[in-house]
């Protein structure tokens, strides 16, 4: 049901601007441009394996000791995790539909479904953590070739 109403929502409302950053997995990591909202949610629910997406804006001073750990562990994690920057002033849609109250905030999300949620600052290892207790249940999980059945 959660998935029914991020996409009706993301469809009724779209939100044009400056485009979210998405971190594909390519031969050469270049970083390419989703320009709405409704992108951004297609890449999240189809995407085979976790999903990070890192809350931000640009004025956020916060954000900025952030950005820099979240490049690292694109490196660490590449091909394992997929990195997705989504600025909050921009999309807002997607800000109010995972209910962002301050930034930076990071999501992390395996099979439609929000596994870990990393408020504020936070040192490194706390990403690494994070990520690999998902990796882990990833494995011992396969994703779901259906969509979530409603609650």
């Amino acid at each position: 049901m959660k998935l029914f109403l991020l996409l009706g929502t993301l469809l009724c409302c779209p939100i044009f601007g400056q485009p979210a950053k998405f971190y594909q997995e390519s031969q050469n990591n270049a970083a390419a441009n989703i320009d709405s909202s409704q992108q951004i949610a297609d890449v999240i629910v189809k995407s085979k394996i976790p999903v990070l997406v890192d809350f931000w804006a640009p004025w956020c001073g916060p954000c900025r000791y952030v950005t820099p750990i979240i490049n690292e562990l694109e490196d660490q994690f590449k091909g394992k995790v997929l990195f997705l920057k989504v600025n909050v002033d921009i999309h807002k849609v997607i800000a109010a539909y995972f209910k962002i109250m301050a930034i930076p905030s990071v999501y992390i999300l395996y099979d439609k479904t929000v596994v870990q949620n990393l408020q504020g600052v936070q040192p490194k290892e706390a990403y690494v953590q994070a990520l690999e207790d998902v990796l882990k249940t990833s494995r011992e999980k396969p994703v779901s070739s259906t969509p979530a059945s409603p609650e």
